[in-house]
């Protein structure tokens, strides 16, 4: 869909003003729906399992490079070519986040974990959020929308590892999530200063940054 794909690059965009950087890719290159993932399953490229996930990222084979594709279920894509909501900006955002993330990471040699990626996506979700939220005369309070994204539900058929790993992301995301919006009570500039600096820290010194603010 042109107004998802549209929607993705408009993500990117933010994401990239929010952490004064460039990327050096457009996202929207990286989207394929649930049909085009349908047959990524059926060549055995990858596995069922991907199947019914609203968002993920995908590494595919590639002859002497990162190959990627980001994945937005077809429910979520239709959100952002319409009414977004909070959930599909969230998941979408999410996806790009990993997706940038990985990018920027593989050129930079850094090494990540899971753990790094999903509170990255917090971060961003968050940030991108409470932005947006500024920037909207009558929008929802900072302490409306932590709440709502402070509420999340794991899927059953989680393994127990992932479900380790997402709770700890959340956990640190929602502590930073509660600094940011303090910030940002003090001004813009303030909120931005914050971000640029935990993002270009290397990956542990993102967690200890958080856990810091303990």
């Amino acid at each position: 869909m042109k107004e998802a794909a549209e929607a993705v690059g408009t993500i990117q965009r933010h994401l990239e003003a929010i952490y004064a950087v460039d990327y050096g890719h457009d996202a929207r290159r990286f989207l394929i729906g649930d049909e085009q993932l349908a047959r990524l399953v059926e060549a055995g490229v990858v596995t069922p399992e991907h199947q019914g996930a609203h968002e993920q990222v995908l590494v595919l084979p590639s002859e002497g490079e990162l190959g990627l594709a980001l994945h937005l279920s077809d429910e979520v894509q239709a959100g952002l070519a319409g009414a977004t909501t909070l959930q599909d900006h969230c998941h979408a955002t999410e996806g790009v986040s990993h997706l940038l993330l990985l990018l920027r990471s593989a050129a930079r040699g850094e090494r990540l974990r899971l753990l790094d990626l999903e509170l990255q996506a917090e971060v961003d979700k968050a940030s991108t959020v409470l932005l947006r939220a500024h920037a909207v005369p009558g929008a929802p309070s900072a302490e409306r929308l932590l709440a709502r994204l402070g509420r999340v539900t794991l899927h059953e058929e989680l393994p127990e590892e992932a479900r380790r790993r997402y709770r700890e992301a959340h956990r640190l995301g929602v502590r930073y999530a509660s600094h940011l919006a303090a910030l940002l009570a003090e001004g813009v500039d303030r909120l931005l200063a914050e971000l640029r600096r935990f993002y270009r820290l290397p990956p542990e010194g993102r967690r200890e940054r958080v856990i810091q603010l303990a």
